[in-house]
């Protein structure tokens, strides 16, 4: 199984690479800055687990 499957430690090993990303670009976003990285974090498993994405 893989992360496009929703395997979650596949999902979770692919955040973990991304986290520093993801914690550098929620400066930028006018929330606060653990509701900001959710949010982040929230869109990447989206746009992992959608089926037109490939």
């Amino acid at each position: 199984m893989n992360a496009k499957n929703g395997d979650k430690a596949s999902i979770i090993k692919i955040i973990k690479v991304f986290e520093s990303d993801i914690t550098d670009l929620a400066r930028y976003i006018r929330l606060p800055r653990e509701d900001a990285i959710q949010t982040l974090k929230t869109e990447l498993i989206t746009l992992i687990l959608r089926s037109d994405y490939r």
